[in-house]
């Protein structure tokens, strides 16, 4: 929901839910809620300014990675974008996300498109030994082709490095996609994978230099998607969900690790 306060367009939304996590021979009942605010103004001059952040308590079922997130705490630091015509600049200490890796985070965040082609940049005011400084993208859209480039200074191992990647849509459900990824001191690995789409049914498959691979395969109907996936170690994962309507939905999950998660959870 939003409001009109004063100049500002202030907006109010979030997730809630419950249900059951049984992992390690032993089971708990969570249960928990994340609200989202932000407020956004606009100059005369086409300028936007919004903040957001979000508060909450208890714990949030994380499906696709079988495990309870913390939602507890209250307003902290919270992040500011200020964006005009197609340029963003967001200033959030220790929670812009490294462009590379999600693991690593800085405190200004660059974004732009120019001619179709997406630019991005993050970077850490006062890094860490060991820690990326810079992270940078860039991506953009040549007919079936997309072609994309992540990089950054220090992974999680202080190394620099920078993936390249492109996706082709060979047919009406088909793609085909190929990566680099190129870590300072080691051997690129190489990466191709294809998905298709047929009716409700979607297959992919990928492979890499390492011998690596993952599989998948969904079945979406009406309100309900079931989906499957392994890979080279038979790490398993199966996902379930049912849409009920009006932001509400139950979802089940479960790994080779035996841990299973199912609840309920709605929107607002």
């Amino acid at each position: 929901m939003t409001a009109s306060l004063a100049a500002a367009e202030v907006s109010l939304s979030g997730r809630a839910g419950a249900g059951v996590l049984s992992q390690n021979d032993s089971s708990e009942v969570w249960s928990g809620i994340d609200i989202a605010i932000g407020a956004s103004v606009t100059t005369d001059g086409g300028m936007t300014l919004s903040v957001s952040d979000d508060i909450g308590g208890g714990q949030i079922a994380d499906y696709a990675d079988k495990e309870l997130d913390d939602q507890s705490g209250t307003i902290g630091t919270p992040g500011v974008t200020i964006s005009m015509g197609g340029t963003s600049v967001t200033f959030d200490n220790q929670g812009v996300d490294d462009l590379y890796d999600d693991d690593q985070t800085g405190d200004i965040g660059v974004s732009t498109s120019m001619g179709g082609v997406s630019i991005g940049l993050t970077y850490d005011t006062d890094a860490a030994a060991g820690k990326p400084q810079m992270s940078y993208s860039a991506s953009g859209v040549m007919g079936a082709v997309s072609v994309g480039l992540i990089g950054t200074d220090g992974d999680d191992n202080g190394k620099s490095a920078y993936e390249i990647s492109a996706s082709y849509g060979l047919m009406p459900g088909a793609t085909l996609s190929v990566s680099s990824d190129n870590v300072d001191g080691a051997d690129a690995v190489n990466e191709v994978g294809i998905s298709y789409a047929m009716g409700d049914v979607s297959f992919s498959y990928s492979t890499d230099s390492e011998e690596d691979w993952d599989a998948g395969v969904s079945y979406k109907t009406g309100n309900m998607s079931v989906s499957y996936t392994n890979d080279e170690e038979d790490e398993y994962e199966i996902d379930a969900s049912v849409d009920m309507g009006g932001g509400v939905s139950v979802n089940a999950a479960t790994d080779h690790t035996e841990t299973f998660i199912v609840g309920v959870g709605f929107t607002f």
